[in-house]
């Protein structure tokens, strides 16, 4: 799959997504594109994880090497992620998972700013200190704020 094949398919998946939880859609995308390398990852191709979604519950999984940053230092791995079937599935996991995890509070009560809403995301989605910088120069770069599904209120919705 190629960057505009990537991106169409991420766009597709992530509106469906944000119609069912009023999170914003150019985040997810730029999210996608950050954590799986535009669909390449061994993840993303393995799996269909374009989040780095860690295994939870008795959802199937895949184990994989991974960097995390601990104590300011990048150490490698291993870490068992989830396993979807499709695009879509992971997408309105990842959905699914900001909007019932507790840590993610900040960032629902902001879905209706995307720029707060990855910043707020990134405090607990990622251990790379520059995840939120990373995730914004993307959605700057490809003007993902174009994207974002309007829902009319300000606050994302509760499943």
């Amino acid at each position: 799959m190629n960057r505009d094949e990537f991106l169409r398919a991420a766009t597709a998946a992530a509106q469906e997504a944000s119609r069912a939880s009023g999170l914003p859609a150019g985040v997810t995308i730029a999210q996608a594109i950050l954590e799986s390398n535009w669909g390449e990852s061994r993840l993303a191709r393995e799996a269909h994880n374009y989040f780095g979604i860690k295994t939870h519950g008795d959802h199937p999984w895949i184990e994989l090497p991974t960097w995390e940053v601990l104590h300011g230092l990048p150490v490698r791995v291993r870490a068992r992620f989830a396993r979807y079937d499709s695009m879509a599935a992971c997408f309105a996991d990842r959905d699914r998972i900001v909007l019932r995890a507790a840590c993610y509070a900040a960032a629902r009560a902001c879905a209706a700013d995307p720029e707060a809403f990855a910043r707020a995301l990134a405090a607990h989605w990622a251990t790379d200190p520059k995840y939120a910088e990373k995730l914004l120069a993307i959605h700057r770069e490809f003007e993902l704020d174009k994207i974002n599904i309007h829902h009319g209120d300000t606050e994302a919705r509760r499943s």
